[in-house]
């Protein structure tokens, strides 16, 4: 008993989604990393550093961070405890996957959830950031899309992890 055609189809796109967006949080702390040698360099060599370097660096972060979180769980690359479930049974080790699925997927709606409502206090307040008053409440929109994302390839995750367990 496989996965049908549209699980997998639907798969294939959240992996790849998850990659594109694994790419750009890359590609993200690419630029981080040279903003901070242009501004180690202007600082330095020239006397004028980059106004609100830190502020962008910081924002990037959550890019960086959040954008990365689907493509690492998607590979397999997160933090398992393999020490104590690699000694149970393959059918032992597919049923605490599901379970771990399912926190993961309840943590990762509480956090979507949280971070729509803190998107819209911090627009309705009018957060920003202190020297260049780059608004906040975006950067919760990119936390969300990071959470959404892993909320997906956990669901994958999950699906999988049943089939295996039912089948062994």
């Amino acid at each position: 008993m496989g996965l049908g055609k549209a699980p997998q189809l639907a798969d294939r796109i959240i992996r790849q989604i998850s990659r594109v967006m694994g790419m750009v949080a890359v590609i993200i702390l690419v630029v981080m990393m040279l903003l901070t040698v242009a501004e180690v360099f202007l600082r330095y060599v020239f006397n004028r550093p980059i106004l609100g370097c830190t502020e962008y660096i910081e924002y990037l972060m959550v890019f960086v961070g959040f954008l990365g979180l689907a493509w690492c769980a998607s590979k397999g690359m997160h933090i398992k405890v393999e020490l104590l479930v690699g000694r149970f049974s393959e059918r032992a080790q597919e049923i605490f996957n599901t379970a771990n699925a399912l926190l993961v997927i309840a943590i990762c709606v509480v956090i979507i959830w949280r971070s729509f409502v803190e998107s819209n206090d911090a627009r309705l307040i009018h957060w920003a950031s202190t020297i260049t008053n780059i608004p906040w409440y975006p950067f919760y929109y990119v936390i969300a899309l990071g959470f959404i994302l892993l909320l997906l390839v956990m669901i994958t995750v999950l699906v999988k992890s049943l089939i295996k367990a039912v089948k062994k």
